[in-house]
């Protein structure tokens, strides 16, 4: 069983995010009547899987193309949607009216951190945004003079036409080389972010980065995004069976009930997240279609009897797993997912002293190599944080509970002996160092970690390593 590709944005798949996208409404409504109480930048941020990049098409294609307008009749709202990945439902390198991406050759010029190599790609970026806007170009020009004539024409367009809203939306921010996005800060964000009736608004995961414009270090609202709710992952399960190539039509048969029963375990393995709920979601179905005789596949009864009795197994979570990683880059996935897997027992997050110590377990062996020196720990520390599913939080590293969820569970039923190892270690580590150190916090992370090696059922599973 192979599972599908994610699904390309469509308004009717949309769910959720009421409040976000009132707050970029009220944003608007605030801008146009000239009230100060609402930041004119607003950010986004969320773990892997969350539907940042989702939120971005439909607030650009659906909200500030037909909804936005009805609720501001007197203004003209321009929106523009700035992806700094190359979408993966884009095919080729054309993007969609009012659009612009980044594509994929241009991905390693921003990742070298070499402004003289990246610079056409910020040239094309302000030739496109003065095409769009109609004002003067010149293709050829500096980069600097391009980003001075923008604000300067934009700044006259703004005047001229009172009515004028513009609404930028740059999606996957915080991906980017960050001295890439110190120049993008310097010719474009700061430029148009200090002029009037300008809303910006970005999304993006992993590392924060601080900005040196006061538009967007403090006078900016950030709001993260948050996992789906039991009745927002029933709608988005209904709806992602409702649109699914190859499916019987009795999917669309199935009982509320139903749906909740396959909706709460989803949940109960990937957390709630869009990304996984969707893929979770559609190999259950698959596999319990599977299981049925041909003469009853269009029973939606026996389909809801099957749904029941089909678990999440070794091969979903594998497939899942991969689907999440497919952010790091192919030739550092196995080295990274290694210690992915390593660390995905410490729910609450890790420093570089826990690393080795789990790492060693991960790899069968004993924390004395080079490998588990400072030094080393340190590089593969800074390599886990650029694939920006890690992140620094509440004064440890944090691994996005969606990709960290997904393993656990992996682990647990492929390699139960090494999950019970990981536990088993890090209840020791903490249990000795809350001892030797008077703390309740690592006594406590100790009997976290006792706990589940208690509740856990390694009868239940077999050890395929």
């Amino acid at each position: 069983m192979t599972l599908p590709e994610s699904p390309a944005y469509r308004p009717e798949l949309f769910v959720n995010r009421e409040t976000e996208i009132k707050h970029v409404t009220d944003a608007l409504r605030g801008i146009a009547d000239g009230k100060t109480e609402h930041a004119r930048t607003i950010i986004f941020r969320g773990e892997r899987g969350l539907g940042k990049s989702w939120l971005a098409f439909h607030l650009h294609r659906h909200v500030l193309s037909e909804e936005a307008p009805r609720l501001l009749p007197q203004r003209r709202i321009v929106s523009f949607l700035i992806n700094l990945t190359p979408p993966v439902n884009v095919i080729g390198e054309t993007a969609p009216a009012g659009e612009w991406h980044i594509t994929r050759d241009e991905v390693a010029l921003v990742a070298n951190g070499d402004e003289q190599k990246f610079e056409p790609v910020l040239r094309r970026l302000l030739n496109w945004l003065t095409e769009r806007l109609g004002v003067v170009r010149a293709p050829f020009a500096p980069v600097r003079d391009l980003s001075a004539w923008l604000a300067m024409d934009v700044k006259q367009k703004l005047e001229k036409e009172s009515s004028l809203l513009l609404c930028l939306l740059f999606d996957s921010v915080f991906e980017a080389n960050h001295t890439f996005l110190d120049a993008l800060e310097r010719h474009v964000l700061a430029t148009l972010a200090a002029l009037p009736r300008v809303l910006i608004v970005m999304t993006g995961r992993g590392r924060p980065y601080l900005w040196k414009s006061p538009y967007l270090r403090t006078e900016h609202e950030e709001q993260p995004l948050q996992p789906f709710r039991l009745e927002q992952v029933v709608d988005q399960i209904r709806r992602s069976l409702r649109d699914a190539s190859g499916l019987p039509a009795t999917v669309n048969q199935l009982s509320d009930d139903a749906l909740t029963r396959l909706a709460q375990q989803v949940i109960e393995t990937g957390g709630g997240y869009p990304l996984t709920n969707h893929l979770l979601a559609l190999a259950l179905v698959r596999r319990a279609l599977d299981r049925l005789p041909d003469d009853q596949r269009n029973n939606a009864e026996r389909l809801a009897d099957a749904l029941d009795q089909t678990l999440i197994d070794v091969e979903i979570l594998e497939q899942v797993a991969d689907r999440l990683l497919e952010v790091v880059p192919a030739d550092d996935r196995r080295t990274l997912r290694e210690a992915f897997e390593a660390l995905c027992v410490l729910k609450d997050g890790f420093r570089e002293n826990e690393m080795p110590h789990l790492l060693a377990v991960r790899r069968n062996g004993k924390p004395e190599g080079p490998e588990y020196e400072l030094p080393a720990v340190r590089k593969l520390r800074d390599r886990l944080l650029e694939t920006n599913l890690v992140r620094w939080q509440d004064k440890r590293y944090a691994l996005d509970e969606a990709v960290r969820a997904v393993l656990e569970t992996y682990l647990k039923l492929a390699h139960p002996n090494v999950w019970k190892r990981l536990h088993e270690r890090a209840a020791a580590l903490y249990q000795e160092w809350g001892d030797k150190y008077k703390s309740a916090h690592y006594r406590d992370r100790a009997a976290f970690h006792a706990g589940v090696l208690r509740g856990a059922t390694d009868a239940t599973t077999v050890d395929v390593t």
